[in-house]
């Protein structure tokens, strides 16, 4: 059993060095150890590298803010990828921010990927220009932007989850989210410049598991209608549940992503 964890770098690597491995990638104000429960239900049969996205957990902060894009995070998540399991294949999980990078890392590799197993995963940039979706995500990025960091936090955190939600989180937790807002800012720059388009998803051959929550906002469904439209491998699951399902359902979703990634 392999259990290296580099806190500087926000790279946690666990379990079966013999097994496939599998890459696991957060949400935005949220940090790797989201995927703990997974990590642990796979650790037997699989090897686990499980990323701390830029500016998250114990991950380094972005060092060029103004260049800041997708790619950023994807240079550096293929380089952690490579330098602990070289070219060799790999499934890939993505909740949210983590999904639309596991998604650009699959639009990018299509033939390394052994399965591709995402959660809501925000690529707005596949909402067309001058729909409705796409207006609501800009105006949502927007409002997030021009609010001070605890409305900000505040606003973020209760669409994704409930109204409420922020206000009953502890005293630490608030802070802590508050101090990530910039990061979320970067966030949406990276995913509203993406400029791959939906046609390129076609060309994901390996399995896909769209993952979706009965009660999440109508946004995050868009990105899912579309993706489902176009991907020629692909499960569709809907759990009883919302955007941040990964967190609040946490058994439940490593359930279902290990009895995926065991299907033999």
């Amino acid at each position: 059993m392999v259990n290296v964890e580099k806190q500087n770098s926000g790279v946690f690597v666990k379990g079966n060095p013999n097994g496939g491995a599998v890459v696991m990638l957060h949400s935005s104000l949220s940090s790797s150890s989201q995927w703990r429960t997974l990590e642990t239900k796979l650790a037997d049969e699989f090897l686990t590298i499980n990323i701390d996205l830029l500016g998250y957990g114990s991950a380094p902060q972005v060092e060029n803010p103004e260049s800041y894009s997708l790619n950023t995070e994807y240079k550096r998540i293929m380089n952690v990828i490579a330098n602990v399991i070289a070219d060799r294949p790999f499934h890939l999980v993505g909740h949210s921010l983590g999904g639309a990078n596991a998604l650009k890392i699959a639009v990018q590799n299509p033939n390394r990927l052994l399965s591709l197993n995402m959660y809501e995963p925000v690529a707005f940039h596949l909402l067309e220009q001058g729909t409705i979706a796409r207006e609501e995500v800009d105006d949502f990025a927007k409002v997030v932007a021009s609010s001070s960091d605890e409305q900000a936090a505040r606003y973020f955190t209760d669409t994704w989850n409930r109204k409420g939600f922020f206000d009953n989180l502890p005293v630490k937790i608030r802070q802590l989210m508050m101090s990530d807002i910039n990061k979320v800012n970067l966030d949406f720059i990276g995913l509203i410049s993406e400029k791959y388009t939906l046609d390129v998803c076609a060309k994901i051959s390996c399995p896909v598991l769209l993952m979706h929550g009965s009660h999440s906002p109508q946004i995050s469904g868009e990105v899912i209608k579309r993706l489902l439209s176009v991907l020629p491998n692909v499960t569709e699951c809907e759990i009883l549940a919302g955007h941040m399902a990964p967190i609040s359902h946490a058994e439940e979703v490593a359930d279902i992503i290990f009895n995926t990634l065991t299907i033999k």
